[in-house]
């Protein structure tokens, strides 16, 4: 697109004299017969990259109309035409009107013509430095956005290790105790601390399948037995095992409830319940560390039954063993 020119002068021939002077050049040329009409072709859409107006004009100066084409296009390169007699007023003009330069009357043709060039030339300069920092502009935004986006990577990769950390010597805690004799309670206890440490739940909750007695809660820290629509959590427990579910979710009160059921070879031993804020959902990371618990939990429990019962098997021995002596 050509640069457009706008020359205001209230001499018609000037003004014909100054078109004519860039007929030949790549420039769309626009006049005006006075400094109002010139604002009415800017209002009415003329974007001029360069404005060169006469000093001396009636209604209104080429100093005060450049003053106010500086508030409506301030990107716009403004020059002043004054005779000799007034190149006081032009200089003052410039030093208060951000008027580029003044042209003195007569002018040069080459002078003007390469005066123009340089003004032009100007207007891309300053359009290209406004693009490009723009662009600058929009390329920090985006590296800041990819900055935040690398540090929130950082930072959940490093949640993530740690979680796993937590996981693996939670389960090696675990492993351990399961290689050692305890009783059933101090397994279940040591679990749930395990869970607490590694998954940061509030509470846990063990409920046992008894000989004939259906479910009961055998071992809880931190939890909070309670009813929840209506239905108790070992009823809920229960459920779990009577209808083969893989889990139950309950939410009550700003409080989440997640019960796992604890299985050994289809054996359905007990269920494991882990209390959180309801703001804080278990991901399917924890839910699966959790799984985890489940199946040494289920080792365990099953370990801990065959132990308390050795005393019997032991004496059902000797008594066997005695009958054959006899």
């Amino acid at each position: 697109m050509a640069p457009v020119i706008l020359f205001v002068d209230d001499e018609e021939n000037i003004l014909k004299a100054l078109a004519r002077l860039f007929i030949d050049e790549d420039y769309e040329v626009h006049t005006a017969m006075s400094g109002r009409e010139g604002l009415e072709l800017i209002n009415n859409g003329l974007r001029p990259a360069v404005i060169i107006s006469d000093q001396r004009m009636p209604e209104m100066n080429g100093a005060e109309f450049l003053s106010r084409v500086r508030e409506l296009l301030p990107d716009s390169i403004r020059l002043v035409l004054t005779g000799y007699s007034d190149i006081n007023s032009a200089v003052e003009a410039i030093n208060q009107g951000g008027i580029y330069r003044y042209i003195l009357k007569p002018w040069d043709d080459e002078e003007l013509r390469k005066t123009i060039s340089e003004a032009i030339n100007l207007v891309a300069l300053k359009a290209e430095n406004a693009h490009l920092n723009a662009e600058l502009r929009n390329k920090n935004i985006e590296l800041e956005q990819i900055n935040e986006h690398l540090e929130e990577k950082v930072r959940q990769r490093t949640a993530e290790l740690e979680s796993k950390v937590r996981e693996l010597k939670g389960r090696d805690r675990v492993q351990r105790f399961l290689m050692t004799i305890h009783s059933l309670e101090e397994l279940l206890h040591e679990i749930s601390e395990v869970i607490i440490k590694v998954c940061e739940v509030k509470g846990v909750a063990f409920y046992l399948q008894e000989n004939g007695a259906g479910i009961k809660l055998n071992t809880a820290i931190n939890f909070t037995e309670k009813e929840v629509d209506g239905l108790s959590l070992t009823r809920t427990a229960g459920k779990l095992i009577e209808n083969n579910e893989e889990k139950i979710f309950l939410e009550t009160d700003g409080v989440l409830y997640c019960l796992l059921p604890i299985k050994k070879n289809d054996e359905a031993l007990g269920v494991l319940a882990v209390e959180r804020e309801a703001a804080r959902p278990l991901s399917a990371a924890e839910l699966h560390t959790l799984s985890i618990f489940c199946v040494q939990a289920a080792i365990g429990i099953k370990d801990c039954r065959l132990y308390e019962s050795y005393d019997d098997i032991e004496s059902s021995l000797d008594n066997i063993l005695n009958n054959i002596g006899a």
